[in-house]
Parts: structure tokens; C-alpha cells; sequence
């Protein structure tokens, strides 16, 4: 399927250098038909930049037919136990929607990409389920982060809990705490957390589908005591 390495050096395919080229703004823009991305060990997140090595030639065509639109396409983890299924193995629900931003064509013709997650979407039906790849109606999915005190009070916790486990988990923590005290917004600093805690992609897929930001907090909590009880 994929998998996420180094970019290597090649001929640039279309290539674009800004990833905020696409502004999510609603519902109204996602395109009736997504090109949907399964795979076993991704979840992709707002924010979050995908590098990707494409080498299966239907995903290829998939590529080369994302790059003559809008560059969108979902991306979706495989449910545990996928390996044992027959035919089409099935993805979660909820998912990312992602930009391809750059797409570097390797002289084998495969390709690297990145992408960039844009929202969080949820599959409401399969329009084509098989060759040459998945195609998706998908709505958008908002986090609600509603202020109060007591989920300021958790958040607090949880940056700093999350500064305990990489100071004891990295050799050199300073690069992550300095990105981190750079965001003032508390989804992204959530996303931040998950992107860098080192979780399976099953939890970070339960963070995915938890859209009360207090929850969201409230279970990273409990993984980030999980690893401090580790580390410690």
C-alpha cells in the first residue's frame, strides 16, 4: 500500500511548496466523490503533514487522478484483524481529508507525496469499493472545544504531563516543548500531543473519533499517565 519514509531525490510531479494552499472553510467544498486511502498503520489529523511512498499501481493512478483536480483524498486506518479478511479489507469510518502538497516521481515510477490533513471526515457510503480504488461520500467533522474553566484546568494538565514524558523519552525535548509553547489554540495543541506521543495508531484512531474536546483531553491524560508510569 504505503509507507512513510525520507523523501528521496526525483523528478518533481506537479510539486507544490505551500501547504496552506486549501483553506477548509465547510461542508460545501469537499468534492461528491473522495478518492479514499486505506491503510494499516496512518491516521491523519488536521494540521498534521503525511509524507507517503506510493508504489501500488492503483494508488499510483489515484495520485496522478487527484493531481488533475483538487489534490483531495481521504486517508483511512484499516480496522484491527484487516490481514485475515478477505477481498477489500474494511477501513474505519472516520478518517482524514487530506491535500497532496508535493509529489516527487521516482525514476522506478513510484512516487512520494506529502499530504497535508485538512478535517476530519466520516464515510457515509462507498460509492466504488473496489478497482481501481475506493471512492467515498464523506461529511465533515468538527472538534468541539468549548472554553470553561475546568477544561482549561485539564488542558494545563495535559501540556504538562505531556513535557514530563519527552523530557524523559527524548534525548533533546527542547525542539518539541518550543513547538508546543508556540500554539495557543488548544485543538491544535491536542493535536500536537497525539502527533507526538507515540501512540498505536488504534488510539490515536480513538482520538480521532472523540470530537468533545474535553474528552479528547481527558483521554490523553490517561495516556500520557500510562507512559509516564513507563518512562518512570
Amino acid at each position: 500500500m504505503a509507507c512513510c519514509p525520507r523523501f528521496q531525490g526525483g523528478e518533481r510531479l506537479n510539486s507544490m511548496e505551500d501547504p496552506k494552499n486549501f483553506e477548509f472553510i465547510g461542508q460545501s467544498q469537499l468534492p461528491e466523490n473522495l478518492p479514499m486511502f486505506p491503510l494499516p498503520n496512518v491516521v491523519l489529523f488536521p494540521n498534521m503533514l503525511l509524507p507517503l511512498y506510493i508504489f501500488e499501481p492503483r494508488y499510483k493512478k489515484m495520485i496522478r487522478d487527484c493531481l488533475m483536480g483538487n489534490r483531495l483524498l481521504g486517508i483511512i486506518l484499516l480496522r484491527k484483524g484487516w490481514e485475515k479478511e478477505e477481498g477489500e479489507p474494511t477501513p474505519y469510518d472516520v478518517g482524514g481529508l487530506g491535500q497532496i502538497t508535493k509529489v516527487i516521481k521516482l525514476p522506478d515510477g513510484n512516487m512520494n507525496i506529502l499530504v497535508q490533513g485538512l478535517v476530519k471526515v466520516k464515510t457515509l457510503e462507498y460509492l466504488q469499493v473496489d478497482e481501481p480504488y475506493r471512492i467515498a461520500r464523506v461529511e465533515a467533522l468538527t472538534d468541539k472545544f468549548e472554553p470553561s474553566e475546568a477544561l482549561a484546568a485539564l488542558a494545563q494538565r495535559m501540556v504538562d504531563m505531556f513535557k514530563r514524558v519527552v523530557s524523559v523519552r527524548f534525548e533533546k525535548p527542547e525542539e518539541l516543548v518550543h513547538s508546543l509553547n508556540l500554539l495557543s489554540n488548544l485543538q491544535d495543541i491536542a493535536y500536537f500531543v497525539v502527533s507526538n506521543l507515540g501512540l498505536d495508531v488504534h488510539e490515536r484512531q480513538i482520538i480521532l473519533e472523540t470530537l468533545s474536546g474535553e474528552e479528547q483531553v481527558r483521554k490523553l491524560i490517561r495516556f500520557l499517565i500510562r507512559d509516564l508510569a513507563i518512562w518512570n
